[in-house]
This record gives structure tokens, C-alpha cells and sequence, in this order.
């Protein structure tokens, strides 16, 4: 069995329409987006930190990495907001313990 690559790309719209699909994989394609394209950082932050609640783990993980995408290449999160809702994700699905970790270093260094 071979990998499938997607290509991560999309508008802000179609994020935007996936993420309004509430379907567990467009909302994972559409977070890891966000994070790797979106240009608004208020928008993309706000908006992980939304699906960082959800009671899916792969929509939490993906809302996770996307932060750190962003926090990389916004070089700012609002750390106020963003660190009590990685330890609370963290607490809520210990399994994302490491994903959290990587996460956080990249607020550290990019930050």
C-alpha cells in the first residue's frame, strides 16, 4: 500500500466550506491548511483554538499542528490565549501529549 499525498493548499473559502462541512476529514485538510496558507493570524488562531475543544482527537491534533504552522510563519500567536488551551487539550487527549510538545517548541522559537 503506497502513500497518498494531498496537496495541503486552499483558499480561505474552500477552508472555510470544509470546515462548515463538519466531515472529520475536511475539517483535518482544512485546519492543516489554515495553518500552512492562511494570511489572516487573528482569523487562523481563533479558529484552531475552536477545533482544539473538539471531541475528535484527529481534529484536535490537526488544530494543534496548525498553530504551530502558524506561530512559524506569523512569528506571533496570543499566547495568552493559545497555552491554557494546549494544556487543556493536553489533559483531554493525553495520547497528544508529544503533538502538543512539538507545538509548543515551535511558539517558543518562532514566537
Amino acid at each position: 500500500m503506497g502513500l497518498l499525498y494531498q496537496d495541503p493548499s486552499m483558499s480561505h473559502e474552500e477552508a472555510t466550506r470544509f470546515l462548515a462541512s463538519n466531515v472529520e476529514v475536511n475539517v483535518t485538510v482544512a485546519l492543516v491548511s489554515i495553518g500552512l496558507n492562511e494570511q489572516d493570524r487573528t482569523w487562523a488562531q481563533n479558529t484552531c483554538l475552536k477545533y482544539l475543544a473538539s471531541e475528535t482527537e484527529s481534529i484536535a491534533a490537526s488544530a494543534i499542528t496548525a498553530l504551530g504552522h502558524i506561530a512559524r510563519r506569523h512569528g506571533d500567536l496570543d499566547t495568552k490565549m493559545v497555552l491554557p488551551a494546549l494544556e487543556s487539550v493536553k489533559c483531554k487527549f493525553p495520547s497528544l501529549e508529544g503533538v502538543v510538545t512539538d507545538t509548543l517548541d515551535d511558539i517558543d522559537a518562532f514566537t
